[in-house]
């Protein structure tokens, strides 16, 4: 099979797409744009742009952390690293919930349902 015909999914395009996806959609939410033809355009300018630009930070800190290594991680900076990672996960799901229901009414159903679940 020729490079020609490849496909260029990558983990971080794959990484950047969703980060830009829930960019987009947590933007429109704020800004009361969900179902209309607008808010599809705002999402999918923001989609581009956050995709495009996380990529090639993505690349480049990739870059930066091949060019620097010498034998490899140690153990604890493998565990430093996962920790860190966890963590970060953790704070921007926390982060995405808080945004999404902070403007919900007391009685929705998703309101009760997060509150039985423990998150809202």
């Amino acid at each position: 099979m020729s490079d020609k015909n490849r496909t260029s999914l990558t983990y971080p395009s794959v990484l950047a797409g969703a980060v830009a996806a829930a960019t987009a959609t947590v933007l429109s939410t704020r800004l009361g744009l969900v179902g209309t033809v607008i808010g599809a355009v705002v999402a999918s300018v923001v989609s581009t742009l956050v995709s495009t630009v996380f990529v090639r930070w993505l690349e480049r800190a990739h870059g930066r952390v091949t060019a620097a290594r010498d034998d490899g991680p140690r153990p604890w900076q493998r565990l430093a690293v996962g920790v860190l990672a966890v963590t970060l996960v953790a704070m921007a799901f926390h982060t995405g919930i808080g945004l999404l229901t902070s403007d919900l009414p007391q009685d929705a159903f998703s309101t009760r349902l997060l509150a039985q679940l423990g998150v809202g």
